[in-house]
Parts: structure tokens; C-alpha cells; sequence
């Protein structure tokens, strides 16, 4: 069993007159730094969590003492240490800044004697000014709070409601706009406040059956809720602030009434949004090859609803007037109904939706077959249910979209059904077995008291006292494999043989015809182990790989966690080219392999984002490359931009692309050694795509304050132009003809 770590317990061995000490920077000051780091060098990650604790306690002087300790013995150790743990957030303390600002400023004027480094400095400097914004978004959250104690009864469905709204008619936002208009806000940003409200109801009131009832449908009208929920987005951007200077190093700078957050330089913060962007573009180009196969004759759930909407329409669409007037969708309970949802046969929908997580996981069609999670269910499984709550919000949106013009208290009122439990479990056996009932609904639903940040877009369906109560629209655009992989943490990676990210890599190499690719290769020198996930030989250049595959981010937890995997990876990229740099190593490496091939002019390094995250940034000097990207350069070497536009066309979607442009950066009429190396550390796309880019501000009013963030948006028209003037290569000219 490993030992566990325990810094003051450490500490009473190794010091034992230091925790008697009222305070310990002086007797510090008096001790061997190198030595006292290294007997508390493997304990020193508590750090954080112990200070933290000392101030939640109201304990500043037993605060700043660890924090002295840390940065005395190991300032980089502690520096991650403090941002891990949450130290300097105004958010872990309720807003509440007195302790926290003058624990900063007693290790401010500790500073010169414990020698603290510029990137030190700079980082109290940068939680300061953020926590001075503190009590405005404390004054914030408790209005929050105290709006919904006053509502208790109707906030949480009205919430829900809203949301599953803007879910409904495809609500996208724009960044670039005034953060006091909903119209500004992406719908997922809006889903992020909504859920951080049904947080605080089950924290802080508990959630009961009772408020699955009546709302008040004329307030959601006036924009009431859109205020509330836009003050929880603006306490989430706060947090997301904190984390961006905990674990990216990103800066604050006060000037005025307003607050600064801007990455520590340019290309960090265009890596981050060009990965989502990309992503996006990902999926849009999925849309229009579901829309492209609807064209050509594939089955449309969408379709499929619509038909019975408009055939049907009396009785799958129900006008009840008691107790109040409101619309119910309802499905015969027919063979013929129940095999649209049972059978195996999937639809235009699904079949786009397997080929994403495919492609993400960069998995075969048989793998994800054969996939299945812990408790027996398949993908397959979760795309028949998907495919019912598709289904149920097809049609509530046929009927309810329209009416939120011109009779929104209706439309409000009718949205988000409730089921008896019962009810529900029946409807879903459609989809599944009886025994796979209680798992997928355990998967879906937020329970009371489940404790954790409550996410919609983990968990959209909510229960209390043997109801549920549905946003379909929400449900039908979660990423369920995605949320299912997540909470269980398995994944279907997991079940493969060999690494996906690996194979799919020396496959796009091979392909090329690179002379020597090995994956997975693990070995020992100078008794020391090392792994290599991809290295290729190829002319007169040693290519190491690593690759990376976390799942896409989806706020800035998520994100730390994949900017943590690309650490890891420069890393062990540096300890490898380190031991390679030795002829002889390079040497015995060959031999190992079965190579037949003298010592490399040159080792290139490459970090693999198979998420896509980073891509164009360079971590400890090594490039990070999108998955996708780097395959396409490997196996085509081409860039094409287009324009598509999707009309209906007699009820069926009619795809149309023009515009389309295409170079080929290959200098050659095959994949050649220079390139891939002049690709890889020249950066020749990653500049042009970030050139691509224009800066923009977003601003958040809290109070009397702002919260300004610095990022960047993709000039598409201008990435087109760039690419538009690249010379035209000849063998790109020939294969067109």
C-alpha cells in the first residue's frame, strides 16, 4: 500500500521546532533551504489545501506560514500547488475577501526575503486584483440566492424552461456583443449559469416534486429569468477567471473600475479558442453530411416526426384546458410506433453521431459496436433512447416554436413535460430492455442531494418524489457518450488493445510510405524506462510523437485538464530527445527496433492533441498539432475552404457548396522528410491560422466594476484569402483533373 502523505506530520520529523513557532519565516530563514526541500519534497503539494483550509478557518498567520514554507523550499512546487487547491479564489471563501487579501498582503511583504521570482510576483499580484472584484460578485450571487429562496416554489422549472427554450430554436450568441442582452450569450454558456441556479436550489432550499408544477409563464416572458440567469453566467465567468490565472498563468491588471484578464501571451489564448472553433467546424461539417445523406434517400428521425406531426397532428398533439390550458405530445402505444424506437436499424442522426465519437476516439465501426459500458449498455442503446427524446422534441417544437412570438405563455407553459416515474420507465422500454431502465435513468437524472456542481448537459432530466421532470430539448442535444464516459470514467479507448491516438497516427505514416514507424514502443536505458508513442524514421530525421487523448473540454476544469496532458507530454518529449541526443543511445534504439539506419541529422518533436486543443502552441519548445490536422498533412498535405448552404426543398434538406478552394502545401508530389519536418517546426499553418485571428474584448459588468477578458475570433474570410493565394501545387492541379 502506498504511503500517504502527510506535510505536518513531515514537517514535526523533520523540523520539530518550527510548528511551536507563532511565525515561521524567521526560523526559516535560519535553516538549509536545499536540504529542508528536499525532505518535504514529496509532501509539499498539501501546501495549498492546508493554507486554504487556514483561511476558511479565519486563520491568517498558520495561512501565510505554510505558504512561506512552500515557496522558501520549492516556489514552482508551491505556485502549483496554491493554483490546484483554489488558494487565492475569492469563490472558494463565498466572496468573502478580508482574510484572503491579507494573507496576500503579509506574503507580498515577505516577498524579499524569500526571494520570490518575477512569475511569483506577477501571479500575486494577478489573484489580488481579481479578488479586489470579489465582493461585487458576492453581492451578485447573494441577490441570486435570495431571488430564489423568494421563488422557491417556481424557480427551478422556470429555469429549466427557459433554457430548453433557447435549446428549442437553436439560440447561438455572439461573444462579440453587450453581456447584458441574452442575445450574447452561446446557449451552452446560458445552460452553464442555469444549471449553477439549480445548484444553489438544491444546496440551499433542497429540490421537491412541488416545484415541478406551475410557473409563472408571464414573467419567463419578460425576460425576468433571462436576468437571473444571465447574473449566474457572469458568476461563472468570474470563476472561470480564477482558473485561467490558477492554471494557465493568465494575468489581471486592474485599471480604473476595470479588470484585465489577458493570457500571458497571444498564442496561448488563440490555441484555446481555435481548438473550439475547429471543433465547431467539426460538427458543422457533420450537419451537412447528415443533411447530404437525408438527400440522398437516409432516414430522418427529424423526418419521421414530422410526418406524424403533420399526418397526425390531433393525435399525437394534445389541447388540455384543466387545470390550466396547456399543450401535451403524446405517442400511441402501437407496434408499429414502438419499433421506430426498438429497432437496431439507426438513423441519418445517429449515424453522424457514431461517426463523431468515432472520430474522437478514433475508433473503427466494429469497435464501436462491440463497445459496451459497465453495466452492459451499448452505444446503440443510448442512440435508441436518444432517439425517443429527439423524437418527443421534434414534435414540441413543431407545435411551440411558433408560439413564442405570439402566445409565449402558452409555448412556456407547455414545455418540459413531467413523468410519473412509472410513466417514464414504460416509455423508455420502448428503447431498451426492463433491466437497462434504471441505468440509463441513473446516467440522465439529477437526484436531490447528489451533492457535486449539478450540469444540464450531464444530467437533464431531474427527480424528486417519483416524477421527472424533462427538458426534451436539452436531452436531445446532450452528448450522451461523451457525459456517460465521463461519470463512469470508462471510456471506449479503455477497451483497446492498443492505444487509439497511437495507431491511428503510424497508420497516416505508413500510409505515406515513412520508412520505419513503430507505436507503443516501450524499452530500458541506463535502468531507466521510457515510452515512445509514435517514432518514426524518416530520411534524415528522427520523428518522436507524443500522443495525448483527452476527452474535449467543456469549461475551464475540463480544459486544465488537457493543458495538463500537454505538459506531461513536453515532458517526457524532453527526457526523450535528452537520452536520444547520445549517439550511441540513438543507436542502440535502432538495433532495438530492427532498423537498418545510421544516426538522424536532426530529432523533431511533436505533441498530438487528439482532442484538438493547443494545437499551434509550443510547450517547452515542442509544437502541438491537432490529430486531424497533422494526419491531413501527412496523408494529403491539402487545405480546402468552401461555402455551404442548406435549403428545404419539399420537406427534404438540399445541400449546396461553392467557393471551393483548395492548395496543396506539399512541395512535392508525395510526402517528403523536409516537409514534415518544416510543417512541424516552422509552424507553417499554425501562423497562418492565428494570423487568421482578430482580437476582441468581452466585458461583464459586476457592480460598479468590470470583468474584461481579452481573446480572439477566426477572420474565416481572411484564412480563405491566405489560403486562396498560396501558390497551386502541380500534383494538386492534376489529381483535379
Amino acid at each position: 500500500m502506498a504511503k500517504e502523505r502527510d506535510l505536518r506530520k513531515r514537517l514535526a520529523i523533520v523540523a520539530p521546532g518550527l510548528l511551536e513557532k507563532a511565525e515561521w519565516l524567521r526560523p526559516l530563514l535560519f535553516m538549509d533551504r536545499t536540504e529542508l526541500a528536499s525532505k518535504l519534497a514529496k509532501e509539499l503539494f498539501q501546501v495549498g489545501e492546508l493554507a486554504l483550509g487556514a483561511m476558511q478557518s479565519g486563520d491568517i498567520k498558520a495561512a501565510v506560514n505554510w505558504i512561506s514554507l512552500g515557496l522558501y523550499c520549492d516556489q514552482s512546487a508551491t505556485r502549483a500547488s496554491l493554483g490546484d487547491a483554489g488558494t487565492f479564489r475569492a469563490s472558494k471563501y463565498r466572496y468573502r475577501t478580508k482574510y484572503l487579501l491579507e494573507t496576500l498582503s503579509d506574503v507580498n511583504r515577505a516577498a524579499p526575503e524569500l526571494s520570490l521570482s518575477p512569475e511569483i510576483l506577477g501571479y500575486l499580484d494577478s489573484v489580488k486584483a481579481l479578488a479586489k472584484l470579489a465582493p461585487a460578485v458576492g453581492e451578485i450571487d447573494r441577490s441570486v440566492r435570495t431571488f430564489l429562496k423568494r421563488n422557491s416554489q417556481v424557480c427551478l422549472k422556470s429555469i429549466l424552461v427557459r433554457i430548453d427554450s433557447l435549446f428549442m430554436i437553436g439560440h447561438q450568441g455572439d461573444h462579440i456583443g453587450n453581456t447584458d442582452a441574452i442575445s450574447t450569450y452561446p446557449v451552452e454558456e446560458l445552460a452553464e449559469g442555469a444549471s449553477y441556479l439549480v445548484h444553489c436550489i438544491d444546496e440551499k432550499i433542497g429540490i421537491k416534486g412541488t416545484h415541478f408544477r406551475q410557473i409563472p409563464e408571464d414573467q419567463i416572458a419578460k425576460g425576468v429569468f433571462d436576468k437571473l440567469i444571465m447574473k449566474a453566467c457572469k458568476i461563472r465567468r468570474y470563476a472561470e477567471a480564477e482558473i485561467l490565472v490558477d492554471a494557465f498563468d493568465y494575468q489581471c491588471v486592474k485599471s480604473g473600475r476595470e479588470t484585465i484578464i489577458s493570457a500571458p501571451f497571444a498564442e496561448f489564448e488563440k490555441s484555446i479558442r481555435l481548438g473550439y472553433i475547429q471543433n465547431q467546424q467539426a460538427r458543422d461539417q457533420n450537419r451537412l453530411m447528415r443533411d447530404l445523406a437525408i438527400q440522398n434517400g437516409a432516414v430522418s428521425i427529424y423526418a419521421v416526426a414530422d410526418q406524424f406531426f403533420d399526418r397526425l397532428h390531433d393525435t399525437v398533439v394534445k389541447r388540455l384546458d384543466n387545470p390550466v390550458t396547456r399543450y401535451t405530445f403524446q405517442l400511441p402505444d402501437l407496434p408499429p410506433i414502438r419499433d421506430i424506437f426498438s429497432t437496431d436499424e439507426i438513423t441519418a442522426e445517429e449515424d453522424i453521431y457514431l461517426r463523431e465519437v468515432g472520430n474522437f476516439e478514433l475508433a473503427s465501426s466494429v469497435e464501436l459496436k462491440n463497445f459496451t459500458f459497465s453495466n452492459g449498455l451499448t452505444l446503440l442503446d443510448l442512440s435508441k433512447v436518444h432517439r425517443l427524446f429527439i423524437f418527443l422534441a421534434r414534435l414540441a417544437m413543431r407545435q411551440l416554436a411558433r408560439m413564442l412570438q405570439d402566445e409565449p405563455v402558452l409555448a412556456f407553459r407547455s414545455l418540459v413535460p413531467v413523468f410519473k416515474e412509472d410513466v417514464l420507465k414504460g416509455l423508455l422500454e420502448w428503447c431498451v430492455k426492463h433491466e437497462q431502465v434504471d441505468a440509463i435513468l441513473e446516467f440522465l437524472s439529477h437526484r436531490p442531494g447528489m451533492g457535486g456542481v449539478y450540469d444540464m448537459q450531464y444530467r437533464p432530466l431531474v427527480y424528486a418524489d417519483n416524477r421527472y421532470m424533462v427538458p426534451l430539448h436539452i436531452a436531445g442535444m446532450t452528448n450522451w457518450y461523451r457525459n456517460i464516459a465521463r461519470d463512469e470514467g470508462h471510456r471506449l479507448i479503455d477497451d483497446l488493445e492498443t492505444d487509439a491516438a497511437e495507431r491511428a497516427l503510424a497508420a497516416s505514416l505508413l500510409a505515406a510510405n515513412c520508412q520505419h514507424v513503430e507505436a507503443g514502443y516501450e524499452t530500458v536505458f541506463n535502468k531507466q524506462r521510457f515510452e515512445i508513442d509514435v517514432v518514426c524514421r524518416f530520411g534524415d530525421y528522427l520523428f518522436i510523437f507524443e500522443c495525448k487523448h483527452p476527452m474535449l473540454p467543456c469549461n475551464a476544469h475540463e480544459l486544465r485538464t488537457s493543458y495538463k496532458h500537454m505538459r506531461t507530454g513536453a515532458r517526457q518529449l524532453d527526457n526523450i530527445k535528452s537520452l536520444l541526443s547520445e549517439p550511441e543511445l540513438e543507436k542502440e534504439l535502432y538495433r532495438r527496433l530492427g532498423w537498418s539506419c545510421g544516426p538522424a541529422n536532426e530529432i523533431v518533436t511533436c505533441i498530438v492533441s487528439a482532442n484538438g486543443m493547443f494545437s499551434g502552441l509550443r510547450v517547452n519548445g515542442h509544437p502541438v498539432r491537432r490529430m486531424a490536422e497533422l494526419s491531413n498533412m501527412i496523408r494529403t498535405g491539402m487545405l480546402r475552404t468552401m461555402q455551404a448552404s442548406m435549403n428545404v426543398e419539399d420537406g427534404k434538406p438540399i445541400v449546396r457548396t461553392d467557393e471551393v478552394v483548395e492548395r496543396r502545401l506539399w512541395t512535392a508530389p508525395v510526402l517528403t522528410p523536409e516537409f514534415l519536418s518544416d510543417y512541424l517546426q516552422k509552424d507553417l499553418l499554425a501562423h497562418m491560422l492565428f494570423d487568421g485571428m482578430f482580437k476582441y474584448d468581452e466585458t461583464f459588468s459586476l457592480g460598479e466594476g468590470r470583468l474584461t477578458f481579452v481573446s480572439y475570433a477566426l477572420d474565416a474570410e481572411a484564412v480563405a484569402d491566405a489560403i486562396a493565394a498560396l501558390p497551386s501545387s502541380p500534383s494538386a492541379d492534376e489529381n483535379r483533373k
